[in-house]
């Protein structure tokens, strides 16, 4: 009821918006056709597609207002400039294929990139720049939604600069009414005049375009709270303080975390969902064990449970208080929003069973399973659910006392419908048919980890002198999956 009653004050604050630009839109006698396009193509992606990780509706109404405000910007530059018409094409170029650009990194999602783009070029069709810019704004801004999807590296954005910038000036000349004059009357000086004026604004657009974009990134990144590629990539590097501090004093809780984040980029990469994002989450999902690494099973020296002289609801609060302390170790390190979704989703809902069960052995009349259970949220996005997902199977898969192929196949299937059973995934916008190829993406990855490997023999005769029992070959493999 509390969701529904937001989304209806932020409709109704939409609207107030989108009356607020129609008057001064009239004011400042601008054509109000690309506002109304606006309106239209803002109530399909809410309301009729649907669009998948759309923005709220307050970061949408940022985004127009950016969107109109550096468009029509070309527009105040002086007509008496000797240079104005060069600048202004220049200045129309870099804000679209900037912003396209932009959009594309920061939401990773290029159904919004592309409403985007027909908003700027129909918005820029109409303004000062004339209507035959409007066609070279899209191809250039779609271009660069093309060309910087899912970019990794800061050198791609001036690649993407560059060829977006190309496509802008080519299209824009032929898309001029007076090529076909020059091309037919052979009017080489005017021919010349009008390519230097496009090979000088191209120039200023490799200068500008880059500089801008990747300045602006950071500063986007804060407000609309998200995270780009470029900045996980860095995030992914294992000098970072955080994931330092893991490897020093939680070495269990970094080697489990590793093989987490190998399946999660795995099954990631297999539905098309970010698997950048899904591996840099895993690298920092179980921080929360730092401080009270010890407690946790995969920290400890083999044969000592530090659990066994606590109380259960002892035992409980240590284990759940990991998500808590996570929370509060990422926000002193500055860890993004995106980052801290991972630490608090991957388990959810889900019960505490060990200890659930221990407490009921112990004391009959013990608390309710709700006391047992993960504060949650249940995973709200594709990437935080593959991730609890993979947690869990990485950590049932070192109970296998004879990790073979199909058991393998077996316990992955039994966590992948037991989280679906007790809908965990019901918010994660995952499919059965992702959920199908999650589960063989994990299934490879863990038959490749537990692979077997032949004894070779210890001396020249090839004769193995250390010749081992079935029982030996079992306790390897045991020792091989824990």
């Amino acid at each position: 009821m509390k969701k529904k009653k937001i989304n209806l004050i932020s409709f109704i604050f939409s609207i107030g918006f989108f009356i607020v630009m129609g008057i001064i839109f009239n004011n400042y006698s601008l054509n109000l056709s690309p506002l109304f396009m606006t309106f239209l193509l803002f109530l399909y992606a809410k309301f009729f597609k649907k669009v998948e990780n759309l923005p709220s509706y307050i970061d949408l109404l940022l985004l127009m207002s950016i969107g109109v405000t550096i468009i029509l910007l070309p527009s105040l530059i002086p007509s008496a400039f000797k240079l104005s018409f060069i600048l202004k094409i220049s200045a129309y170029g870099i804000s679209a294929i900037g912003f396209a650009m932009l959009i594309t990194l920061l939401f990773n999602n290029l159904e919004l990139s592309l409403l985007f783009s027909i908003f700027i070029s129909f918005l820029g069709s109409t303004s000062e720049g004339g209507e035959n810019i409007g066609v070279s704004l899209f191809c250039a801004s779609l271009s660069a939604t093309m060309l910087s999807y899912q970019l990794r590296r800061r050198s791609q954005i001036i690649k993407a600069s560059f060829l977006s910038g190309v496509i802008f000036f080519i299209t824009f000349i032929l898309e001029s009414s007076q090529t076909l004059f020059m091309i037919s009357s052979l009017n080489l000086n005017f021919l010349k005049s009008t390519l230097l004026i496009g090979v000088i604004s191209l120039l200023i657009m490799i200068v500008i375009l880059p500089i801008i974009v990747i300045g602006a990134l950071v500063v986007f990144e804060f407000i609309f709270k998200t995270v780009t590629n470029i900045s996980l990539l860095e995030l992914s590097d294992f000098n970072h303080p955080l994931l330092r501090k893991m490897i020093l004093e939680a070495p269990g809780t970094y080697q489990h975390s590793l093989v987490v984040a190998n399946l999660s980029e795995t099954a990631g990469e297999a539905i098309g969902a970010n698997s950048l994002l899904a591996r840099v989450g895993a690298y920092y999902h179980d921080i929360g064990k730092i401080p009270k690494a010890h407690y946790f099973i995969e920290n400890q020296i083999p044969f000592r449970d530090v659990h066994k002289g606590l109380k259960p609801s002892i035992s409980k609060m240590i284990i759940i208080n990991h998500i808590k302390e996570g929370v509060e170790l990422a926000k002193k390190y500055h860890l993004n929003p995106r980052i801290i979704d991972f630490i608090t989703q991957h388990h959810g809902k889900t019960l505490v069973y060990y200890f659930y069960q221990r407490a009921k052995e112990l004391e009959p009349q013990t608390e309710p399973a709700e006391e047992y259970r993960y504060p949650g949220p249940k995973p709200q996005s594709k990437e935080t659910a593959i991730v609890a997902l993979a947690d869990t199977v990485e950590a049932r898969s070192r109970t296998l006392e004879d990790p073979s192929p199909s058991r393998i196949e077996e316990m992955v299937r039994d966590v992948v419908r037991s989280r679906f059973q007790e809908g965990e995934l019901d918010e994660s916008n995952l499919t059965l048919k992702d959920l199908e190829k999650i589960t063989q993406s994990f299934v490879r990855v863990l038959n490749a980890l537990f692979h077997t490997r032949i004894d070779y023999p210890n001396n020249k005769n090839g004769k193995n002198k250390d010749k081992k029992s079935p029982k030996d070959k079992e306790n390897k493999l045991k020792t091989v999956a824990k």
